[in-house]
């Protein structure tokens, strides 16, 4: 299984980004998400692959809205991940943990 640190800061942020962008969950709308956070605009291709790993890895669902657009939601493996090191940060800055940790 793959674990929180294994995967680069890009597919960190990708995995916090669907979490967040739950009402639009498609590559336009997540690459908006994460140009608002980054310095530099988010190249596509970088964005398609990154999400393809992500699926491949099993930390991401992709299914097809219509022929053009794709939908991206966390899989169990992936929601786990995102919980995990949730609760980790809340332990180490000693914050209460949130009952239903991440939220969709």
């Amino acid at each position: 299984m793959t674990t929180y640190h294994e995967l680069t800061g890009f597919q960190r942020d990708l995995l916090e980004a669907i979490a967040a962008v739950n009402d639009d969950p498609y590559g336009l709308a997540l690459k908006y998400y994460l140009d608002e956070r980054y310095a530099d605009p988010i190249n596509h291709s970088r964005l398609y692959q990154n999400l393809g790993k992500l699926a491949e890895q099993d930390l991401i669902n992709r299914d097809e809205l219509d022929a053009r657009t794709d939908e991206y939601t966390l899989s169990d493996t992936g929601r786990h991940l995102l919980q995990r090191q949730a609760e980790t940060l809340a332990d180490l800055c000693d914050l209460p943990r949130s009952a239903g940790g991440v939220h969709r």
